[in-house]
């Protein structure tokens, strides 16, 4: 597949979503699948849900029409790409059963993990790790499944997690898939740029709905199915190269909502709390208590984003011991930035966020609100 070819699906997979969520927004209106306002919720007006069924339509949409275009990507690719189909599809019913249904946090758990060991079996795996030292390993097989189905959750939770502001969890999904992109194509791994491309078409389709102020949120059925389809990109990379570095590219990328994450599950383990309950702790949360306003904190996330994803870029043409080193050396800038602002909260107090805007809280981490 060509560059001109990835263009093309590029635009199809955009202007299909464009469509989509404004046909899906419409849809929700009209048989009432409303995020109503309530408790700590910041929106005054009912808003349309299920926006992440529009992302999902345009990925397919635009998977099966690049295949048309170019049939070498089924041939060399198509246990994967069936897998990435079914496994896109088990995630979105996911998503929609938490969104409409409420599921427990250990239920939705263990949908992610039935789903990381599904894409396991259609040969996505961690199988080999770099040595920084040089050379590389195998890894064991049960190791292999372990830290596949634990990748998979990792960046399904990272992006739900971090979705509780209009259009932060769909534009750092846009930015981090543009890195990926870049960094499959330098590589000349074309399968792994063409979906990256369909995330970020299918993101920025429907960032203009879901900006603030936002008209359609994409419940858990979007944000889980962008950390999957980003799980699934890097894993495809590392089939074809070491797995220590194919991931570490896309930890780098992503590295705002993984660090979430796990900051927000040792946090809550260290304080006796369940680890997948709510709270007002997370980065966006502090940044806003700050007296940021909400559009200025999303802005902010995008361009820690962008700076992280041309770091990866970058480091991806060094060498594997300067790699790690200075992945190493970023996780410790991203603790000082938490602990800084620790500081501030401790100084100043809460603030009001700026020019009358209202905060904004997800009920709790298994479902953000937008």
């Amino acid at each position: 597949m060509d560059l001109r070819q990835i263009s093309l699906v590029f635009c199809l997979t955009t202007g299909l979503s464009v469509l989509f969520t404004w046909l899906v927004r419409g849809a929700m209106r009209k048989v009432g699948i409303l995020d109503f306002p309530k408790d700590r919720k910041a929106h005054p007006h009912p808003v349309a849900y299920e926006g992440g069924i529009a992302m999902y339509l345009a990925f397919v949409a635009g998977l099966v029409t690049a295949l048309h275009l170019s049939p070498e990507l089924w041939l060399s690719a198509d246990r994967q790409m069936v897998g990435l189909l079914i496994g896109a599809t088990a995630t979105v019913g996911l998503g929609m059963t938490d969104d409409l249904l409420d599921l427990k946090p250990w239920v939705k758990l263990l949908g992610q993990i039935g789903i990381g060991y599904l894409m396991y079996r259609f040969g996505f795996a961690i199988e080999r790790v770099s040595n920084p030292l040089g050379g590389q390993m195998t890894v064991w097989a049960p190791l292999s499944l372990l830290g596949t189905v634990m990748w998979y959750a990792l960046l399904m939770n990272g992006l739900n997690m971090i979705d509780g502001l209009d259009g932060l969890a769909a534009g750092i999904a846009a930015i981090s898939a543009a890195t990926l992109c870049a960094i499959s194509l330098d590589l000349g791994q074309y399968a792994g740029a063409l979906i990256s491309v369909l995330v970020l078409g299918a993101c920025l389709g429907f960032l203009p709905f879901n900006f603030k102020p936002a008209t359609i949120f994409m419940g858990d059925a979007g944000s889980l199915l962008l950390g999957f389809l980003l799980a699934g990109t890097a894993l495809m990379s590392s089939t074809k190269a070491p797995a220590l570095l194919a991931l570490l590219m896309p930890l780098l990328a992503l590295g705002l909502p993984i660090f979430d994450t796990i900051f927000a599950f040792f946090r809550r383990a260290i304080r006796g709390q369940h680890p997948f309950r709510g709270d007002r702790r997370h980065l966006h949360h502090r940044f806003l208590q700050l007296g940021f306003s909400e559009r200025r904190t999303v802005l902010t996330f995008y361009y820690i984003t962008a700076y992280l994803g041309v770091t990866a870029y970058v480091l991806q043409r060094l060498e594997a011991r300067s790699t790690l080193a200075l992945v190493v050396i970023i996780s410790m800038g991203m603790l000082v930035l938490v602990e800084n602002m620790r500081f501030l909260e401790t100084v100043r107090g809460p603030a009001a966020p700026e020019s009358g805007e209202q905060d904004v809280s997800s009920e709790d981490d298994v479902g953000g609100h937008s």
